[in-house]
């Protein structure tokens, strides 16, 4: 790769042309890397020689100094981890503890250089709040930067905050599996904690990052409730020797009791496990809303084995239920097999859309290798999504097969007055069926 350098002093404006490529820079005192790749024919070799000595020069001036202001700051524990995507991005994190008596919030900027020192890309990091005793991480994302052997960065600590830290009141339960680790986050604070993010860092034994993983750990208000416990799966299909959690999290303050969302006896729910050929796991929720309020449900579950050992993590959403509806939905357990037990709690709140389902009538047609459902739109706003379920069971109600599809036109609607037809294929044999919708309306 060759590299430019051309200083412009004293000029108002310098023309680069290159590579078919023009630049115009408006300023003074400025030093340009070129670092595109350049054919090296007769009418530029004189040239790009030139350029690469000056390049050497000036890379070996900009490398000198500390690789992090943070690394001088006595109160503060400032770690970093270099990785690079599969699609080519390179992501710098950067775990930060707080050993001073002071909440801050922290951010950061950095570039990132090859092995020459040539500057391959620049980022950003950005951390709300972090308090005394705390630990939590952030990262550079280098967009399109791949080869990177080094990044030089710098930390700013700011006490002017908006948020209060919450890290410090978070309890972590942490299960390792062959392809996972599951962890649960209890909140042992007074208040909300919002936004909670769990980072797993799936490493060697010579702590070097093989694979990491993120989830949010939220409920349908995207916080942890003082006292509730949620759960969350991090995936690694690779070998890997151990794991290192952070979690990243904020809080405005305020309360909210557990019992405020979490949804009443009025709701009831069945559950039908399904392991599937290739060593995944679902956990189909048939979910009823004896209430007279309609509401959206998030649901949050722990898969575990015989032993009691959590295996395995997962979330569902059902946009919308209405009273007297009953909908379907599904806790998906990535790689995950031989459940013996599913633990899950279900959240209620306010929805932006309107129930549909009431208004549908379906007629289900069983033979030996189908079922075959006909739904039609009774009601006067269109099901927008509509999707149906096919559940096969044997004689001891233990689900051996299921089937979905949507039954909706090119806008994704059933209309008013509009019928449409699905059919479910079935692999196993089978001793009856069951037939649930899920679907919303939103003008």
């Amino acid at each position: 790769m060759k590299k430019r350098n051309l200083a412009a002093v004293g000029l108002a404006a310098v023309i680069l042309a290159g590579c078919g490529m023009t630049m115009q820079v408006s300023a003074m005192n400025i030093v340009v890397n070129d670092n595109r790749a350049r054919q090296n024919d007769e009418s530029s070799t004189e040239d790009q020689t030139a350029a690469e000595n000056t390049a050497d020069e000036s890379t070996e001036a900009e490398s000198t100094g500390a690789e992090s202001t943070a690394d001088t700051e006595e109160n503060f524990d400032v770690k970093g981890w270099l990785y690079e995507n599969s699609i080519g991005d390179t992501l710098y994190f950067v775990t930060v503890k707080n050993n001073s008596q002071t909440t801050v919030s922290v951010s950061g900027n950095a570039t990132a250089k090859d092995s020459a020192g040539a500057v391959l890309g620049a980022a950003d990091l950005s951390i709300d709040i972090i308090g005394s005793g705390e630990e939590t991480i952030g990262y550079f994302y280098f967009d399109g930067v791949s080869g990177a052997a080094k990044v030089d960065y710098q930390l700013s600590y700011n006490e002017d905050i908006y948020y209060e830290p919450v890290l410090g009141n978070l309890e972590v339960e942490k299960s390792l599996n062959e392809t996972n680790v599951t962890i649960t986050v209890t909140n042992n604070g007074d208040i909300n904690a919002e936004f909670v993010e769990a980072y797993a860092f799936f490493m060697d034994a010579n702590d070097n990052i093989i694979k990491y993983d993120n989830e949010y750990v939220i409920d349908n208000d995207s916080q942890i409730k003082p006292g509730a416990s949620l759960s969350a799966q991090l995936n690694c299909y690779d070998t890997y020797d151990h794991v290192e959690i952070y979690l990243t999290g904020r809080s405005d303050g305020s309360s909210t009791p557990v019992s405020e969302s979490i949804l009443s006896e009025d709701f009831s729910s069945v559950g039908y496990l399904y392991e599937t050929s290739v060593g995944d796991s679902l956990y189909f929720l048939v979910v009823t809303n004896n209430s007279s309020e309609a509401c959206s449900v998030r649901g949050n579950a722990v898969a575990r084995d015989a032993s009691g050992k959590a295996i395995g993590a997962g979330d569902l959403t059902l946009d919308i239920l209405g009273p007297g509806e009953t909908s379907i939905g599904y806790f998906y357990f990535d790689k995950v097999f031989d459940i013996d037990t599913v633990d899950y709690q279900l959240f209620g709140s306010d929805s932006y859309y309107e129930p549909v389902l009431k208004d549908l009538s379906a007629e289900v047609t069983i033979n030996d290798e189908n079922v075959v459902v006909a739904v039609t739109n009774n009601g006067t706003n269109p099901a927008q999504f509509l999707e149906a379920y096919v559940l096969f069971f044997d004689a001891d109600n233990n689900l051996v097969w299921y089937e979905s599809g949507y039954l909706t036109d090119d806008d994704s609607e059933l209309k008013p007055g509009a019928t449409l037809s699905e059919q479910a294929g079935v692999n196993s044999e089978f001793d009856h069926a069951e037939v649930y919708f899920s679907g919303r309306y939103y003008e």
